[in-house]
Protein backbone atom coordinates (compact mmCIF):
# COMPACT_ATOMS: atom_id res chain seq x y z
CA UNK A 1 0.00 0.00 0.00
CA UNK A 2 1.40 3.43 -0.88
CA UNK A 3 2.70 5.42 2.03
CA UNK A 4 0.52 8.19 3.40
CA UNK A 5 -2.78 6.40 2.68
CA UNK A 6 -4.67 5.37 5.73
CA UNK A 7 -6.25 1.90 5.32
CA UNK A 8 -9.43 3.08 7.04
CA UNK A 9 -9.90 5.64 4.24
CA UNK A 10 -9.81 2.85 1.68
CA UNK A 11 -12.34 0.84 3.69
CA UNK A 12 -14.60 3.88 3.90
CA UNK A 13 -14.32 4.52 0.16
CA UNK A 14 -15.24 0.90 -0.57
CA UNK A 15 -18.20 1.05 1.82
CA UNK A 16 -19.48 4.23 0.21
CA UNK A 17 -19.13 2.84 -3.30
CA UNK A 18 -21.35 -0.07 -2.31
CA UNK A 19 -23.99 1.89 -0.41
CA UNK A 20 -24.21 5.38 -1.89
CA UNK A 21 -26.27 6.06 -4.97
CA UNK A 22 -24.92 7.66 -8.08
CA UNK A 23 -26.99 10.29 -9.90
CA UNK A 24 -28.25 7.84 -12.52
CA UNK A 25 -29.39 5.24 -9.99
CA UNK A 26 -31.10 7.92 -7.92
CA UNK A 27 -32.96 9.18 -11.00
CA UNK A 28 -33.99 5.65 -12.02
CA UNK A 29 -35.30 4.92 -8.52
CA UNK A 30 -37.50 8.00 -8.82
CA UNK A 31 -38.72 6.88 -12.26
CA UNK A 32 -39.72 3.51 -10.80
CA UNK A 33 -41.34 5.17 -7.78
CA UNK A 34 -43.37 7.49 -10.00
CA UNK A 35 -44.65 4.58 -12.06
CA UNK A 36 -45.55 2.47 -9.02
CA UNK A 37 -47.38 5.36 -7.37
CA UNK A 38 -49.43 6.19 -10.47
CA UNK A 39 -50.19 2.73 -11.91
CA UNK A 40 -52.27 0.55 -9.57
CA UNK A 41 -50.71 1.98 -6.36
CA UNK A 42 -53.12 0.08 -4.10
CA UNK A 43 -52.20 -3.38 -5.42
CA UNK A 44 -49.63 -5.57 -3.74
CA UNK A 45 -46.01 -5.11 -4.72
CA UNK A 46 -44.49 -8.40 -5.82
CA UNK A 47 -40.89 -9.47 -6.24
CA UNK A 48 -41.40 -10.04 -9.96
CA UNK A 49 -42.60 -6.43 -10.27
CA UNK A 50 -39.43 -5.23 -8.52
CA UNK A 51 -37.27 -7.20 -10.96
CA UNK A 52 -39.23 -6.11 -14.02
CA UNK A 53 -39.25 -2.45 -12.94
CA UNK A 54 -35.47 -2.41 -12.59
CA UNK A 55 -35.03 -3.99 -16.02
CA UNK A 56 -37.50 -1.65 -17.68
CA UNK A 57 -36.06 1.52 -16.14
CA UNK A 58 -32.50 0.54 -17.04
CA UNK A 59 -33.47 -0.47 -20.59
CA UNK A 60 -35.50 2.70 -21.18
CA UNK A 61 -32.58 4.85 -20.04
CA UNK A 62 -29.60 2.99 -21.56
CA UNK A 63 -30.96 0.77 -24.35
CA UNK A 64 -31.68 -2.91 -24.64
CA UNK A 65 -28.98 -5.28 -23.38
CA UNK A 66 -26.18 -2.73 -23.34
CA UNK A 67 -23.39 -2.98 -20.78
CA UNK A 68 -24.56 0.26 -19.17
CA UNK A 69 -28.16 -0.99 -18.97
CA UNK A 70 -27.02 -4.24 -17.35
CA UNK A 71 -24.90 -2.35 -14.83
CA UNK A 72 -27.75 0.06 -14.06
CA UNK A 73 -30.16 -2.83 -13.57
CA UNK A 74 -27.79 -4.51 -11.10
CA UNK A 75 -27.37 -1.25 -9.17
CA UNK A 76 -31.13 -0.81 -9.03
CA UNK A 77 -31.62 -4.34 -7.76
CA UNK A 78 -28.99 -3.74 -5.10
CA UNK A 79 -30.72 -0.57 -3.91
CA UNK A 80 -34.36 -1.72 -4.08
CA UNK A 81 -35.57 -3.66 -1.06
CA UNK A 82 -36.81 -7.19 -1.59
CA UNK A 83 -40.52 -7.79 -1.05
CA UNK A 84 -40.50 -11.58 -0.86
CA UNK A 85 -41.33 -11.85 2.85
CA UNK A 86 -43.71 -8.94 3.38
CA UNK A 87 -46.95 -7.47 2.13
CA UNK A 88 -46.68 -3.92 0.87
CA UNK A 89 -48.63 -1.94 -1.71
CA UNK A 90 -47.01 -0.51 -4.81
CA UNK A 91 -47.66 3.01 -3.49
CA UNK A 92 -46.00 2.25 -0.17
CA UNK A 93 -43.05 0.69 -1.97
CA UNK A 94 -42.75 3.87 -4.04
CA UNK A 95 -42.38 5.82 -0.80
CA UNK A 96 -39.51 3.52 0.21
CA UNK A 97 -37.81 4.07 -3.14
CA UNK A 98 -38.16 7.83 -2.85
CA UNK A 99 -36.63 7.69 0.60
CA UNK A 100 -33.73 5.59 -0.75
CA UNK A 101 -33.25 8.11 -3.53
CA UNK A 102 -33.06 10.85 -0.93
CA UNK A 103 -36.22 12.60 -1.96
CA UNK A 104 -39.15 12.88 0.36
CA UNK A 105 -42.57 13.02 -1.14
CA UNK A 106 -43.97 16.44 -1.74
CA UNK A 107 -47.17 17.56 -0.12
CA UNK A 108 -48.93 17.26 -3.48
CA UNK A 109 -47.77 13.65 -3.83
CA UNK A 110 -48.93 12.84 -0.29
CA UNK A 111 -52.31 14.44 -0.99
CA UNK A 112 -52.59 12.52 -4.27
CA UNK A 113 -51.77 9.26 -2.45
CA UNK A 114 -54.45 10.02 0.14
CA UNK A 115 -56.99 10.76 -2.60
CA UNK A 116 -56.16 7.49 -4.38
CA UNK A 117 -56.57 5.57 -1.14
CA UNK A 118 -59.86 7.32 -0.36
CA UNK A 119 -61.15 6.57 -3.88
CA UNK A 120 -60.19 2.91 -3.53
CA UNK A 121 -61.83 2.68 -0.10
CA UNK A 122 -64.97 4.39 -1.39
CA UNK A 123 -65.20 2.10 -4.42
CA UNK A 124 -64.75 -0.98 -2.25
CA UNK A 125 -67.37 0.16 0.28
CA UNK A 126 -69.74 1.32 -2.46
CA UNK A 127 -69.55 -2.08 -4.16
CA UNK A 128 -70.24 -3.80 -0.83
CA UNK A 129 -73.21 -1.51 -0.13
CA UNK A 130 -74.63 -2.11 -3.61
CA UNK A 131 -74.26 -5.86 -3.23
CA UNK A 132 -75.95 -5.75 0.20
CA UNK A 133 -78.74 -3.51 -1.13
CA UNK A 134 -79.40 -5.87 -4.04
CA UNK A 135 -79.51 -8.86 -1.67
CA UNK A 136 -81.91 -6.99 0.62
CA UNK A 137 -84.06 -5.98 -2.36
CA UNK A 138 -84.20 -9.59 -3.55
CA UNK A 139 -85.22 -10.80 -0.09
CA UNK A 140 -87.88 -8.10 0.21
CA UNK A 141 -89.28 -8.96 -3.21
CA UNK A 142 -89.29 -12.67 -2.39
CA UNK A 143 -91.12 -11.98 0.89
CA UNK A 144 -93.66 -9.87 -0.96
CA UNK A 145 -94.17 -12.71 -3.43
CA UNK A 146 -94.64 -15.16 -0.55
CA UNK A 147 -91.54 -17.19 -1.27
CA UNK A 148 -90.85 -19.90 1.28
CA UNK A 149 -87.05 -19.59 0.70
CA UNK A 150 -87.10 -15.90 1.62
CA UNK A 151 -88.94 -16.63 4.88
CA UNK A 152 -86.32 -19.20 5.82
CA UNK A 153 -83.55 -16.64 5.19
CA UNK A 154 -85.10 -14.10 7.53
CA UNK A 155 -85.71 -16.49 10.40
Amino acid sequence: MPEGIDPTHLDEALRRSRTELDVDTRALLLVIADRLSTVRPDQDMREVTRLASALRAATDRHGFDTPRANAAEQLLLRHTPSVENRTISRGEYALLLRARAGRDTSQAERVADLHRQADADYAQNHARRCRDDHRDDANTQALADGSHAARSLTT
